[in-house]
């Protein structure tokens, strides 16, 4: 089960998952590009510094999602979605959702729903 998490308590949830996140863009020909970077909240919106095939995904603005993992084992996860474009070589992302998401079973098969 995952929980919403808003606006206000974002600040605090950034500070409790950390300043680094995985970047999951699609390019034009639909392929996946996943990286790992620092970010930095300023307020507004999201900012890091990825490389040049994730600027090159968000050369326009584009949905992307950025994936915090779990603090600690059995903790949630933290899902950031949004709208990320290129400025120059800083990727900024302008959240449109985000949730706490349930810890994975410890055994395949524990639980049969995703």
């Amino acid at each position: 089960m995952s929980h919403p998490v808003d606006s206000e308590e974002l600040p605090e949830r950034l500070v409790e998952y950390g300043n680094a996140a995985f970047v999951v863009t699609v390019g034009g020909d639909r392929t996946p590009k996943i990286v790992h970077v620092p970010v930095v909240w300023d307020g507004e919106a999201i900012r890091c510094t990825p490389g040049t095939g994730t600027l090159a995904n968000l050369a326009t603005p584009a949905p992307l999602t950025l994936v915090f993992p779990a603090p600690e084992p059995g903790d949630y996860s933290m899902l950031l979605d949004g709208e990320g474009v290129a400025d120059g070589e800083v990727a900024v992302i302008t959240l449109t959702g985000a949730v706490l998401h349930r810890p994975a079973p410890d055994k395949p098969g524990d639980q049969i729903r995703c």
